[in-house]
């Protein structure tokens, strides 16, 4: 045995601390709490599961509080919200709770739900002369990598500030702060401004260690049954140590699974490693003007005369100048803004989560006309023959006068809430919803023309993100099952069904050339010729170096130049007759919206992380 083992194993041995050192400490100064996370609430079972071990912290009186780290429920719906809350309130002890991505992601109210129950998505409390601090992860209303909205960025920074540096700080959050949570680096600084002692999240669904930018985290694992054993853990800090024991209710006693000193990052974890990047050699898109939005952008920007118009996730709904993006106006909604506006004459028209249908005046931002409605408005609308089209989470979509706001027509009682743009062509408006339905509605009076529902999938793979692409008499989308499908206008029977790539939710196309064309999961861009009444034949398919992706951006068609943006803040151009990438440009370090082209002047996107450009084509 050489002296230098020797060597490290004593200064191992000196810098763990021992489960007889633990054993040793003051019990005056060890702080427990449990950690309960993806308890999934709406799921078969998973009630019971989270009230055995509420059951089961009850009956412990050395827990002092109680913490949840994320999906609390499995799809977001209130009524799931609701019965975890009811289930949560049953602790006889102080608890706080975070939503994770199972409650933003796919929520009908846009997260204002979750709000409505626990009043807010972060939290700070000092118990024992710890600080406790937690943050929301989303992501919101679309599938992407997690992250920290702005706002809660600058609150983490302002309670730095507030912070004494001698005060132990436990950190909480759903997604790990590795490549999984876009803004982790900047996360990552505040907590070194802290005396950060651990981090903890869930999301994974298994107890694991991990080492984020050199502070200590564990991920703990979900409360749903597996082999027949629910879990929830019990942590014990003091003030030099940190260990994690789970528990199963009704099962013996676990020894603790991991240690490590507090504010030091553990010897044996997961590094959270940086996401890695295709690099290829192409040529970089070029900018006319880059702007930063003080809330996130999960919109695609509309376009009036001289002027950009978008909302954000603080209710903010802005006009820009397209020559520079100096701002022009800023109207406040009441609750968050996913919708994409529409614009005719002068005037706007978006949704907000506060449940209004909202139509200004393009020029001044002042308000022309509101619709209240039952639910949140997430949905983006069209225009056309100054008539309104847009769906909401009442489960209702409306035809509106767009001079007056009046309802023309209403079509209610849809299977799930309709999250995305609307198509119309020769009479029909299209659009799906998150309940496996695809609906075809008639213009006139907003009868059922036809509808088809994915039966053979839940609703995690519903064709409600794609906006449907209508080419020679077809209605197209994709979905998360990664099949391009295809449906008589007139008739909803389907025309085409095309499972070999792996398209989800990204799908546009050029009528004029009877062209579709979508991105995939995984590098790849496709093309289809369409023909009347028959099935698409493939055109081209090309890999553009993206990588792994997720996010709906619908491709946009600019003469030979196909544009459209990717999970990790890309826009890519790809030149449909060269089948080559023209350029891709880094827009930021989350999901890029569905670009809108503005002819003669360039292509406008948005990025989830708050950026806004007009680039070059």
């Amino acid at each position: 045995m050489s002296i230098r083992f020797l060597f490290r194993l004593l200064t191992i041995c000196l810098l763990w601390p021992s489960a007889g050192a633990l054993a040793q400490s003051n019990p005056a100064d060890t702080l427990r709490f449990a950690l309960i996370t993806d308890t999934h609430i709406g799921k078969a079972g998973n009630d019971k599961s989270l009230a055995r071990i509420v059951a089961d912290i009850n009956r412990n009186p050395r827990i002092r509080f109680v913490v949840v780290t994320g999906d609390v429920s499995d799809f977001g719906l209130t009524d799931q919200l609701q019965q975890a809350k009811a289930l949560l309130d049953q602790l006889n002890k102080p608890y706080y709770c975070l939503p994770g991505n199972h409650d933003t992601g796919w929520s009908a109210s846009g997260g204002l739900a979750f709000n409505q129950l626990w009043h807010d998505q972060k939290f700070v409390a000092d118990v024992q002369g710890v600080r406790l601090v937690g943050v929301s992860t989303g992501p919101y209303g679309r599938m992407s990598r997690g992250y920290v909205p702005q706002d809660q960025l600058r609150w983490l920074d302002s309670l730095a500030r507030a912070t004494p540096p001698t005060q132990p700080v436990l950190f909480f959050a759903h997604y790990p702060l590795n490549d999984q949570l876009s803004n982790a680096p900047a996360v990552l600084a505040q907590l070194h401004h802290f005396r950060t002692q651990a981090i903890f999240c869930g999301h994974g669904h298994v107890n694991q260690v991990f080492d984020f930018g050199g502070l200590p985290g564990a991920m703990t694992r979900t409360a749903q049954q597996r082999e027949g054993n629910v879990a929830y853990n019990v942590v014990a800090v003091t003030p030099d140590s940190v260990h994690l024991r789970m528990v199963q209710p009704g099962q013996p006693a676990l020894a603790p699974w991991a240690r490590f000193a507090a504010g030091r990052p553990p010897r044996v974890a997961t590094q959270a490693a940086a996401p890695v990047l295709p690099t290829p050699a192409y040529p970089s898109g070029k900018a006319i003007w880059h702007y930063q939005d003080r809330g996130n952008l999960v919109a695609t920007p509309a376009v009036w005369k001289n002027s950009v118009l978008i909302g954000n996730l603080l209710g903010e709904f802005k006009s820009l100048s397209l020559r520079d993006a100096t701002p022009n106006w800023t109207f406040k909604s009441r609750q968050s803004i996913y919708s994409s506006p529409a614009v005719a004459g002068q005037r706007v028209v978006f949704g907000s989560a506060d449940s209004t249908i909202y139509c200004l005046h393009a020029r001044t931002g002042r308000v022309l006309w509101r619709v209240k409605t039952g639910g949140a408005v997430l949905a983006s609308p069209l225009i056309d023959h100054n008539t309104v089209y847009i769906g909401s989470s009442d489960l209702t979509f409306r035809a509106l006068d767009l001079a007056t706001g009046k309802v023309r027509w209403a079509h209610t009682q849809l299977a799930g809430f309709p999250p995305a743009a609307p198509a119309l062509a020769d009479g029909k408006i299209v659009f799906g919803n998150w309940n496996k339905t695809l609906y075809a509605l008639n213009t006139t009076d907003g009868t059922l023309a036809w509808q088809w529902r994915n039966e053979q999938h839940s609703h995690y793979y519903s064709p409600a993100m794609c906006t449907p692409v209508i080419q020679q008499g077809v209605v197209y989308t994709v979905a998360p099952d990664e099949q391009l499908h295809g449906f008589d206008l007139h008739t909803g029977q389907p025309v085409a069904a095309d499972g070999r790539w792996r398209v989800r939710e990204s799908l546009g196309g050029d009528a004029q050339g009877g062209l579709l064309v979508a991105k995939t999961m995984q590098d790849s861009v496709v093309a289809w010729h369409t023909r009347p009444g028959a099935a698409p034949q493939p055109a081209w398919s090309l890999n553009a170096g993206f990588g792994q992706d997720f996010s709906a951006s619908m491709p946009v068609v600019s003469g030979e130049l196909v544009v459209f943006g990717t999970t990790f803040g890309q826009v890519v151009a790809v030149d449909k007759t060269t089948r080559q990438v023209r350029w891709r440009y880094a827009l930021g370090a989350d999901m890029v919206n569905t670009p809108r082209l503005v002819p003669g002047r360039g292509v406008l996107v948005s990025s989830a992380d708050g950026k806004l450009a007009l680039l070059a084509l």
